[in-house]
């Protein structure tokens, strides 16, 4: 699992988002891509300068997408099954 912001595994990661029973909360194998797994990122909000100028400042928060667990949660698809293990019964 990825570093979470204090550097240890998981720290700082919720364990889990709001949707009881969800199958990405499920994986650990497949970090969040706009947070890079550590739960926390860096977006940029607007915000109007004295001159009425338009300005964006980037502010660190929980993770939207991910609800904070640096797993992957993608709205329009389900997750896809996990990869086969290499010593997957019935293999050869």
């Amino acid at each position: 699992m990825p570093s979470g912001p204090g550097g240890s595994p998981g720290e700082g990661l919720r364990p889990h988002c709001a949707v009881e029973r969800c199958r990405w909360c499920e994986r650990d194998d497949l970090p969040c891509r706009f947070c890079s797994g550590t739960g926390r990122w860096s977006p940029q909000r607007p915000g109007v300068d004295a001159n009425g100028a338009i300005e964006w400042t980037r502010v660190e928060e929980q993770c939207r997408m991910c609800a904070g667990t640096g797993r992957e949660h993608s709205p329009l698809t389900d997750p896809p099954d996990p990869a086969p293990s290499a010593h997957s019964p019935g293999e050869l």
